[in-house]
C-alpha cells in the first residue's frame, strides 16, 4: 500500500540510565454540564482566558454545573488570570469514557472535537465528572469502574493522535468515587498508560453538600499550565497551592497515609514540616516504574521534542537533494538537517532551561540528532534519523543528609 509523504517520528524507551514557540501550557477541560441557553451549548469547544470569559458563557456554581464552575475557578486561582483554557462540557447523563470512545459511524471521538478546534494545541486535557442522580457508581478496586475504562481509551486516543496529526497530550483524570481503602486500591504502576495520569484528593469534604466524589484536577492542572514543562508540580521552591484545604474523603491529607497513595503511583497532596499550605507529592502518570515516561515532567519535556523535531523537519518533507552513487544521502546535506533539528529544539528547549546540557562543553546542546548517511534514499524515498535524543533533567527526589555532632579534638 503507497504511504501518504510524510513523517514518522517513533518515542524510544529505556534510554535514560525561524523557531515558533509551542503553547506549553494550554490545556482542555472535558466536563459534566448543561447547556445556558443563548450563551454555553454542550458538545461545544470554547476558549477562555479568565474567570470573566467564564462568566461571559453562563457558568456559574449552580446545582447542574457546580462541579465544573469550582474547577474553573481552582484552575484559575492557580494558572493566573489570562492563561488560556479550552473546554467543552457534556450531558451529565453521559461517562467520561463516553467522551473518549469512538463514534461508531465516523470513529471519531468527542475529545477530538476540542482537540481539533484548538488546532492540535493541547498539551493536556483534564477531566471533570458530575453526573445525575441516575447515574450508579460501580467501584473497581477502589475507583469507579468506568474510570479504567476512560483511562484505556484516553491512552489510545493520545497515541492516534499523536501519530496522526503530531500533536501529543497526556489526560489527567480524577479517582472519581475512591472509597478510601488504600489497601484495594488498583496499583497503576501495574498499567502501561503513560499518557494518563490519576488525581486523588479534594478541597471539599466528600459529605459536603453537593457531595465531593471527584477531585481538584483545576488545582493541578493549574499548576502545570503555569510552569515550565520541567518543572515538576510538587516543586517546594514554587511554594504552596492555592487552595487552602486538601481532604481525602473527610480526612485531611495531613491526617491520611498518603505514603501508601504515592507507593501505587497516584498523584495527591501533601504538606511539609516547617511549610505552609499544600503540595502535590509527585507527578506520575499510570505506567511501570521503569518507564522512561513514568512522570508528567518527562511526558511534557519528550512530548515538546517531539513537537519541535516535527517543526523542523516538515521543511524538508519532499524535498529535492543530491545523492551519493550508491543512493545514501549526502554528507553535507545530513549535517544541514541534523543542524535544524538540534538549533529547533535547543533554541525552544536548552535555551529555556529545559534540558540538561554539559555546562563544561560549549558544543553540548541538550539534542543529539544524527542522519543515517548509509540509508538508500533513492531507492526507498525514505530519509532515516539513526538518533534524536534529548538530555532530560534530574530530580531530587529523595535528600540523603548524614547529620553529627563534629568530633571533639584534645587541646594541645
Amino acid at each position: 500500500m503507497a504511504r501518504l509523504p510524510g513523517i514518522a517520528i517513533e518515542f524510544q524507551n529505556g534510554q535514560l540510565g525561524q523557531i515558533v514557540e509551542t503553547p506549553d501550557g494550554v490545556f482542555g477541560l472535558l466536563a459534566s454540564a448543561a447547556a445556558v441557553a443563548d450563551t454555553f451549548d454542550l458538545n461545544t469547544p470554547y476558549s477562555v482566558r479568565g474567570m470573566v470569559d467564564v462568566a461571559a458563557l453562563g457558568i456559574t456554581a449552580s446545582v447542574d454545573n457546580y462541579a465544573l464552575y469550582k474547577t474553573l475557578k481552582e484552575f484559575y486561582a492557580e494558572a493566573g488570570e489570562g492563561t488560556e483554557l479550552w473546554l467543552m462540557g457534556f450531558a451529565r447523563d453521559t461517562k467520561v469514557s463516553d467522551w473518549f470512545t469512538p463514534d461508531a459511524g465516523t470513529g471519531r471521538t468527542p475529545a477530538e472535537d476540542l482537540l481539533d478546534a484548538a488546532n492540535g494545541n493541547l498539551t493536556m486535557l483534564f477531566t471533570t465528572f458530575f453526573p445525575d442522580g441516575d447515574y450508579v457508581l460501580t467501584l473497581d478496586e477502589g475507583i469507579d469502574a468506568d474510570v479504567w475504562a476512560a483511562m484505556a481509551k484516553a491512552q489510545t486516543l493520545a497515541d492516534n493522535y499523536t501519530t496522526q496529526k503530531f500533536a501529543p497530550f497526556y489526560t489527567l483524570f480524577e479517582g472519581y468515587g475512591y472509597d478510601g481503602n488504600k489497601v484495594t486500591l488498583k496499583d497503576l504502576t501495574e498499567l502501561s498508560y503513560n499518557r494518563c495520569q490519576l488525581l486523588l484528593g479534594d478541597t471539599e469534604l466528600r459529605t459536603g453538600s453537593p457531595a465531593s466524589k471527584g477531585a481538584a484536577v483545576g488545582v493541578l492542572a493549574g499548576r502545570k499550565a503555569k510552569s515550565q514543562v520541567h518543572v515538576n508540580p510538587g516543586k517546594v521552591a514554587d511554594g504552596p497551592l492555592s487552595n487552602i484545604t486538601a481532604y481525602i474523603l473527610d480526612t485531611p491529607v495531613e491526617q491520611t497515609d498518603i505514603a501508601a497513595l504515592h507507593d501505587k503511583g497516584y498523584v495527591t497532596f501533601r504538606t511539609h514540616t516547617g511549610k505552609s499550605g499544600y503540595y502535590f507529592t509527585d507527578d506520575p502518570l499510570a505506567t511501570e516504574q521503569d518507564d522512561d515516561y513514568r512522570y508528567g515532567t518527562n511526558r511534557r519535556v519528550i512530548d515538546k521534542a517531539y513537537r519541535n523535531a516535527h517543526l523542523a523537519l516538515i521543511d524538508f518533507l519532499l524535498d529535492d537533494t543530491t545523492v551519493n552513487n550508491d543512493g545514501t544521502i549526502s554528507p553535507i546535506y545530513a549535517k544541514t538537517i541534523e543542524g535544524k533539528v538540534i538549533n529547533t529544539i535547543y533554541t525552544a528547549m536548552t535555551a529555556n532551561g529545559e534540558l540538561s546540557f554539559d555546562v563544561t562543553n560549549p558544543a553540548d546542546r541538550g539534542v543529539i540528532c544524527k542522519v543515517d548517511l548509509t540509508h538508500n534514499v533513492t531507492s526507498t524515498s525514505k530519509l532515516k534519523l539513526s538518533q534524536l535524543q534529548v538530555r532530560a533533567k534530574g530530580y531530587n527526589r529523595y535528600i540523603d543528609v548524614p547529620l553529627g555532632f563534629l568530633p571533639v579534638t584534645a587541646n594541645n
